[in-house]
């Protein structure tokens, strides 16, 4: 916004869009210097310029934004290190692993996600459209590496035609904040499950939930189940916007104005959808004896069982063979939950890994998230 001037058009402006109000705001103000402002420009390069722009300032916020749910989710994993519970695959308890395990995998998918975005920024700061005009250029000597430059661009687009039209940028933030959703959805589809009645794993927060409007024994985990139906918007959106540029021929087409709204409602939304799980996360507590009850069940220890006769000397098939043949005279009442501390690779359910990686990860992403 310049100085001095209301940041949206009266609805009574005469100008045609923004561009020429500007324009004719400046001419009111400074004289005919104003008139020289869309010299070798056009609406459709500084649109273009413009939607990169936003792209770069959203990707960083909701990078930042996925950073401070990753940080939050690590602080979880180092206070949850120590709390067993089963693992699944195929939605079957699988293995022995900690809460702070569980918490650690999502806390790297969001750092990850963070990554991306990262990177796209780079990437989409390397060309500026400004200077490429309707769909040609200009015959205008103007300085396009100047400008750039002052705009935080590396140097200008090498295409004009390409500059007006290309959409890439916008594309790239939705399929990141696609990764990002789809990421929240599981999130939220794990904890929804952990809360069923028939586990009670967790103790959902009050204040992201309600209770039933007729039932009086229930608390509905509305939270959870309106970010994971919130997300789709957002995946929707990457394949909207797709459907938008599919076989537009070269040069600018009014159909990609069509772009600006789903790329804007999407920032928005998933900003919203970051900000809340972050205060969820914080909130989230688990029921140890509930856990505990859990390990006892679907002889979630028969892998660790398996590996101990390997490393005795039996080969790995036989020991499979052995422990399924033997699963049911195995005496229950096991201490499952010491049974985590075996694990030795990088990167497994181990305590004292969850603690080392989720430390680590702390430290990488900065003091910029540390407050979260």
């Amino acid at each position: 916004m310049i100085d001095g001037l209301p940041g949206d058009v009266p609805a009574d402006s005469p100008a045609e869009d923004i561009h020429t109000w500007v324009e004719s705001e400046l001419v009111a103000k400074v004289g005919d210097a104003g008139k020289k402002i869309h010299t070798a420009r056009s609406r459709n390069d500084q649109v273009a310029t413009l939607l990169v722009m936003y792209a770069i300032d959203a990707g960083q916020k909701i990078a930042h934004a996925a950073q401070g749910l990753s940080v939050q989710l690590c602080k979880k994993a180092i206070d949850w290190s120590q709390l067993v519970f089963p693992l699944q695959t195929h939605c079957q308890f699988a293995a022995p692993g900690s809460v702070g395990f569980w918490a650690l995998k999502y806390a790297t998918a969001f750092e990850r996600s963070a990554n991306r975005l990262a990177d796209s920024v780079a990437a989409w700061k390397k060309d500026c459209p400004l200077g490429s005009g309707a769909v040609a250029g200009s015959s205008i000597r103007i300085d396009r590496n100047m400008q750039a430059t002052l705009l935080g661009f590396d140097g200008p687009g090498d295409n004009a035609l390409d500059s007006t039209s290309t959409r890439d940028a916008c594309l790239e933030l939705l399929a990141d904040l696609a990764h990002v959703a789809l990421h929240l959805q599981s999130f939220a589809t794990d904890v929804i499950a952990f809360a069923q009645t028939s586990r009670s794993w967790v103790a959902y927060p009050a204040a992201f939930g309600t209770g039933s409007s007729m039932m009086p024994n229930k608390t509905n985990p509305d939270a959870m189940e309106l970010l994971r139906g919130e997300c789709n918007a957002i995946v929707a959106a990457h394949n909207h916007a797709l459907l938008i540029m599919r076989g537009l021929p070269s040069g600018y087409n009014r159909d990609l104005q069509c772009v600006k709204p789903v790329i804007h409602s999407s920032v928005e939304k998933i900003d919203e959808l970051l900000e809340m799980t972050t205060c969820f996360a914080e909130a989230l507590a688990f029921r140890p004896e509930k856990l505990n009850a859990s390990l006892q069940m679907g002889h979630i220890d028969a892998t660790l069982r398996m590996e101990e006769k390997v490393q005795d000397g039996m080969a790995m098939r036989d020991a499979h063979h052995a422990v399924a043949g033997d699963l049911e005279s195995v005496e229950s009442g096991r201490d499952v939950a010491s049974l985590a501390s075996q694990y030795q690779t990088t990167g497994s359910a181990s305590p004292k890994e969850t603690l080392r990686i989720a430390n680590a990860m702390i430290k990488r992403i900065g003091p910029g998230n540390q407050d979260q």
